[in-house]
């Protein structure tokens, strides 16, 4: 039986990559004593990340452009940055 999957082996390295950094701040996150505000925040930004980086290697499983990399090695960054803004914004405006 078959396990590996039909994606180009390009997306290997970003993919650990990806992962490794997401488990960092997500430790780090998890340290911040705010009631689990900031980890909220952040599984919310994984979430949105994995399910951005889902659709982009479906749309190209086999040629993976470099940009398509580079999000995915760092994209979770700016998803992070934009979820904290848009969160805290949302919750000001909800009286939270």
């Amino acid at each position: 039986m078959n396990y590996s999957l039909p994606i180009s082996a390009s997306y290997r390295k970003p993919v650990f990559e990806a992962v490794a950094l997401q488990v960092l701040f997500g430790f780090l996150s998890l340290m911040i004593l705010d009631g689990g505000d900031c980890a909220r925040i952040s599984g919310a930004a994984l979430l949105a990340f994995w399910g951005g980086a889902g659709v982009l290697i479906w749309r190209h499983p086999h040629t993976p452009t470099k940009t398509d990399l580079e999000f995915i090695r760092f994209g979770y960054l700016p998803v992070l940055v934009f979820a904290f803004v848009v969160i805290h914004l949302v919750w000001r405006a909800r009286g939270l």
